[in-house]
């Protein structure tokens, strides 16, 4: 074994790169790349084979030794590529491309490596080295040279458009570093200068210029153990090559002294310099301290450890208390606290303290318990004032500073004062209070101080700047979620009547309104953070027809149309982009308008202007025709003149005459749809108009093998206008016969009850539900939408039937047949009556649930399930009608019948009771149309009596805490206002346990009630069992007041009722 310095240079830089690859992967969590790991087993790999080579050691051959050192050699142009390009941090596909060639390339490399094609021979001749490149050597360190050339042009020109200098610096350092070590690269292809260990010596520069590189820069995080081994290496080695020089120059006449012992002696120098020299200096300085400064040398270790510690502390409270705890043991004081400046209040407040009773009886978490020094006292005002903290730390002994707390104060006599001022802001003041083994503070602690004030006053500054960025980050957060909720803006937006939300462009619900919640049936709670499409209408995507991000892309407001499955209600869906910051997510505002009346009468609009265009061409049709066969006919007259009768032409004749007025009666039928009919009312015989429909019925499409039954009972005639009537019902009849798909029973059936007609047009075809009765009804369609025939739609059918105060009826089930019931008032009677019944029989039941169905589900959000309860079978249940259209109903709920009210499931009512009946008015609802008039009072005075005569003392009722109108009109009856409950929206519960406000205010009042009596008795239509409990209440209303009722009824018209 061969020990020179080539073979030394060689294993200093094995040395070196071992260390940077051994730290490295200890430090992976940290910033270490692969690729720089990759970098340095290259280059150890090099150092490695090149002192195997230059010492010539005997357990490998020298060209194995070679192959190792190409290995290394080769591999570190692209390993230093990519490197290079990881410290850049460059995402560009080219570099990534070039660097895959390059691996590929070294593949190459190494296989002509293994192969010799590179080194041809080695040997040693005495103690010199010799070697024999072989015929690709050159080939093959032009291709990894030049290529490591052509990568760095390309990083170079990159690093043009990079922005960040210190990155440029770091870069370009380890580029020289490259440089230099291609240069010794490039000699070794020069076998005379080769041999020597130029190539080790560059890569043991690149080693120095890649460590100081990481040390300026902090390329690789490092700890200082690592920095302080690798920096001891670089020292040893430096050492040794400088002693070797010195004995060079020293023993270079004497040959009795080997260079093998030379070099050692060199490397043992070194190694001691560097062991040796650097904890001597150290130790050295710290023993002149000690012996000039005595005890300050103690306060300097002290103040040493615990500035290592105040750099990674950031908490200000575990900093104050560090930095109390540290003096008060270093200095001996009976106490010590830290004030911090909090620029909110404008004053100082004590947040470390130890020693001080005034101070430790405080409670942190408690603000009326903090302990204070106001900005504006004289100790604040003259440490502002002064300029630099170098005159302000030698102001010492018996300053004066007033502690306030709450109530109390106190002041206390400090023995040093020490700023905190960071640049010109004062953060806090260290206090310190009276020494116990002396009173002043010599030259040495001053300065020890002074130390401590400017360690302290910079790591107060970086806790302060992290606790604002934490509170900043934190209320950039909160204000982020809380931006559209705040409290005007709610106001604002839940008074909405419309459905509005705002979502993300992720289609995920920020907020919505109350409107929607109601609508909707959720909570804000599960709306938020949910998929609007989910939410909404229960889909699993987004909506076919959603405009929402056409909006977010163009910033424009787009609108469409979408039908609610569930509902079968028509929404316009507006979308609105909210503005935001370019970095953030963008936002949309929602809006559902209900357009599902507009879009029912624009479809009656062209329905109408449908049945006047065919008006005008049957009439047209009607004049063609008409001519012709009235001219047939006068000629038939003719020829019947003139021939004998039981002559053969006589009866031809007849047949023509009989054929032309079968085609005139159809031509006249046709008439009904003539947009010169006229809508003029008369009395009609209900028969003779149901005869008319089925015989056009059975013009119009074909019957195929329907058997058509009648059953016709003796009727009242009835006003109204027959063509608007014939048109129902063929649309009905027609709608009967594609049910049946030409086989089955039509029947047509008139009868009388009361003052009501009724018409009933049964089939036995396939039956429908009631949700597709209401959907055939809503969209102007018969039951087969592709019919040929042009039905008029069981909407428009509906809208003629109420108008004459009737109404139609469904009956079916499916696989069975539907009945159509059409009741029709007689002449006689009024179709525009308001009257009131109890609910007794299932279809007034049915009635009352599609009123709270209608109005209290599909107008004011209330649950589906909450409507026909298990309780609702037992209440009594009040209908009004206007004719025969339910336009109104309340539920009562008598403790007596079941023992509690439903009220009591949400609200405790417990604290109003007193032992005796009460009841709970309950589901009031009134159609929107009847709503300005007086059946929404006359129904709740119907109940008030109702409920009173029953002999119940307390009466509940709750609606939506929204509803004021409703709510005011409770208060004028003399209901109050007693709480209030959420489930799941807001609800207000009122109670009445008295007498109406009318019957205890003034005679006016009292005589308004007795009027609004007189109107209202004649309306109901109780059992006479009900009715006896009504008229229980009257009769005690009327006892307090008693009299002649002379009351102007245009006196009524002056109260607000609602």
């Amino acid at each position: 074994m061969i020990i020179n310095l080539s073979s030394l240079i060689a294993a200093f830089s094995f040395c070196i790169y071992v260390f940077f690859i051994i730290f490295g992967i200890s430090s992976r969590k940290e910033r270490v790349s692969i690729s720089f790991l990759i970098y340095m087993v290259m280059m150890a790999l090099w150092s490695l084979g090149a002192f195997m080579a230059y010492s010539n050691i005997g357990f490998i051959s020298l060209s194995d030794a070679i192959k190792i050192k190409l290995v290394g050699l080769l591999g570190a142009p692209f390993a230093i590529f990519a490197t290079l390009l990881y410290f850049s941090k460059s995402q560009k596909k080219l570099f990534r491309s070039f660097l895959y060639i390059g691996y590929g390339l070294y593949a190459y490399l190494l296989y002509l490596n293994f192969s010799g094609s590179i080194v041809e021979n080695i040997w040693f001749e005495g103690l010199d080295y010799h070697y024999t490149l072989g015929q690709d050597a050159l080939i093959v360190y032009s291709l990894a040279y030049v290529y490591l050339l052509l990568a760095i042009l390309l990083l170079l020109k990159e690093q043009k458009v990079n922005k960040n200098k210190f990155q440029k610096r770091a870069l370009r350092l380890m580029l020289v570093g490259v440089v230099v070590l291609m240069v010794g690269v490039l000699a070794y292809l020069y076998e005379p200068v080769g041999r020597y260990p130029v190539d080790m010596i560059a890569a043991m520069i690149n080693s120095s210029i890649i460590f100081f590189t990481i040390y300026k820069y902090k390329l690789i995080h490092y700890s200082s153990t690592v920095f302080n081994i690798i920096l001891g290496s670089l020292v040893a080695a430096f050492s040794s090559i400088i002693y070797m020089l010195f004995f060079i120059f020293l023993f270079k006449l004497d040959l009795y002294v080997p260079n093998s012992t030379l070099i050692l002696l060199a490397l043992c120098l070194g190694i001691c310099s560097a062991l040796i020299f650097g904890p001597l200096r150290t130790a050295m300085q710290t023993l002149l301290e000690h012996i000039s400064g005595g005890r300050s040398f103690l306060y300097y270790r002290e103040l040493r450890n615990f500035s290592t510690k105040l750099t990674s502390i950031v908490n200000l409270e575990e900093l104050s208390k560090l930095i109390v705890d540290n003096v008060i043991s270093a200095l001996k004081l009976e106490w010590a606290f830290v004030l911090l400046n909090e620029y909110r209040s404008q004053n100082f407040k004590v947040i470390a303290s130890h020693g001080l009773d005034f101070i430790q009886e405080q409670g942190n978490q408690n603000p009326s318990n903090q302990v204070l020094v106001p900005k504006s006292s004289p100790f604040v005002q003259a440490y502002q004032n002064r300029a630099s903290q170098e005159e302000q730390v030698y102001s010492q002994w018996n300053i004066g500073i007033m502690l306030i707390k709450g109530q109390k104060h106190q002041t206390v006599l400090a023995s040093l004062v020490l700023p905190l001022k960071f640049k010109e802001r004062l953060n806090g003041f260290i206090i310190l209070g009276p020494r116990l083994e002396k009173d002043y503070y010599n030259k040495y602690e001053l300065d020890v101080l002074k130390f401590l004030a400017d360690q302290a006053s910079v790591a107060m500054e970086n806790a302060i700047t992290y606790e604002r960025l934490r509170q900043h980050q934190k209320r950039l957060q909160d204000a982020n979620k809380q931006l559209i909720n705040q409290r005007k803006f709610e106001a604002f937006f839940d008074g909405i009547s419309t459905p509005i939300s705002i979502q993300d462009i992720n289609y995920n619900i920020v907020t919505a309104n109350f409107a929607a919640q109601r609508y909707f049936e959720k909570t804000q709670k599960e709306l938020i953070g949910s998929k609007c499409y989910k939410a909404y209408f229960n889909r699993d995507r987004p909506c076919a027809e959603c405009l929402a991000q056409d909006c977010l892309h163009t910033k424009l407001p787009f609108n469409g149309e979408r039908q609610d499955n569930r509902t079968q209600l028509t929404f316009s869906l507006n979308f609105y982009p909210i503005p935001t910051q370019e970095a953030s997510l963008g936002a949309f505002i929602e809006l559902f308008q209900d357009i599902s009346k507009q879009k029912s009468e624009q479809e009656d609009t062209i329905s109408e202007e449908k049945l006047a265009a065919i008006g005008s061409l049957v009439s047209t049709i009607a004049h063609e025709i008409n001519n012709p066969i009235g001219g047939i006919l006068g000629t038939t007259d003719l020829i019947l003149e003139e021939v004998t009768e039981g002559s053969t032409i006589r009866g031809y004749t007849e047949d023509i005459a009989r054929y032309s007025k079968s085609a005139l009666d159809f031509i006249n039928s046709l008439m009904v749809y003539s947009k010169k009919t006229h809508t003029s009312l008369e009395m009609l015989n209900i028969i003779n108009v149901l005869e008319n429909s089925l015989k056009m019925a059975m013009r119009s499409i074909d019957f195929g093998s329907i058997i058509v039954r009648k059953s016709y009972d003796s009727v009242k005639e009835i006003l109204a206008n027959s063509t608007e009537l014939q048109q129902v019902f063929l649309s009905l009849i027609i709608n009967a016969v594609q049910a049946m798909r030409s086989d089955g029973v039509l029947t047509l059936s008139c009868r009388q009850e009361g003052d009501d007609v009724l018409v009933l047009i049964q089939d036995t075809g396939i039956g429908m539900r009631n949700e597709k009765f209401d959907r055939i009804v809503n969209d102007f369609l018969t039951v087969e939408e592709a019919s040929s025939v042009s039905g008029m739609g069981l909407s428009f059918a509906n809208h003629i039937v109420t108008k004459y105060g009737g109404r139609i009826l469904l009956s079916s089930q499916p696989g069975k047949g539907t009945t159509f019931t059409v009741i029709l008032p007689s002449a006689i009677q009024d179709k525009d009556r308001v009257w009131f019944i109890n609910a007794s029989e299932p279809n007034q039941f049915d009635d009352s649930y599609y009123i709270q169905r209608k109005v209290l589900v599909g107008e004011k959000g209330y649950k589906e399930e909450t409507i026909h309860r298990k309780c609702d079978e037992t209440a009594f249940h009040i209908l009004a009608y206007k004719g025969l259209q339910p336009i109104g109903t309340v539920s009562i709920h008598l403790s007596e019948a079941t023992g509690h009210i439903p009220i009591e499931e949400n609200f405790e009512i417990g604290p109003y009771l007193d032992g005796a009946p009460y009841a709970e008015i309950d589901r009031l609802a009134v159609t929107k149309e009847e709503r300005q008039g007086f059946t929404s009072f006359e129904i709740m005075v119907l109940s008030y009596l109702y409920v009173r005569g029953r002999g119940a003392k307390q009466i509940f009722i709750d609606t939506f805490a929204d509803e004021t109108g409703l709510i005011q009109m409770f208060k004028k009856l003399g209901f109050e206002i007693i709480g209030g409950y959420s489930n799941p929206l807001p609800c207000t519960v009122l109670m009445m346990n008295h007498a109406s406000t009318y019957e205890q205010e003034t005679t006016k009042n009292r005589l308004f009630i007795k009027k609004t009596l007189s109107r209202l008795v004649p309306k109901i239509d109780f059992s006479a069992d009900e009715m006896s409990y009504v008229m229980k209440a009257i009769d005690e209303i009327s006892a307090i007041s008693p009299g002649k009722d002379n009351v102007d009824t245009k006196e009524i018209s002056s109260y607000n009722l609602l």
